[in-house]
């Protein structure tokens, strides 16, 4: 995929993410409990209602999934995220709490 800067990142990565949760087919927990994860903290940061711990959240659950699940759709479901938190960290903003 290709964007412009006239594309909203927040959005794109929570589509991907929705995407793989929707596509996860349930077999191991990696990836079926980490997509929904990953799902529940993009929603949040599309709201603007990050938490404190939210970032490091979704590097363990991206490098969970990358990591232990059994398919390729698991071991690709953080890649986007992981790679967006290196490239435009400031899209992800933690509230004070």
């Amino acid at each position: 995929m290709v964007f412009d800067q006239r594309r909203n990142m927040k959005e794109v990565i929570a589509s991907l993410g929705h995407f793989f949760a929707h596509e996860s087919c349930g077999k191991c927990y990696p990836c079926q409990l980490g997509t929904q994860r990953q799902v529940e903290i993009l929603d949040r940061n599309q709201n603007g209602g990050m938490i404190p711990g939210d970032i490091s959240r979704l590097k363990d659950v991206g490098w969970t999934m990358t990591d232990a699940s059994l398919c390729g759709l698991g071991q690709t479901a953080g890649l986007a995220v992981l790679s967006a938190l290196d490239l435009w960290p400031e899209i992800f903003i933690e509230k004070e709490l």
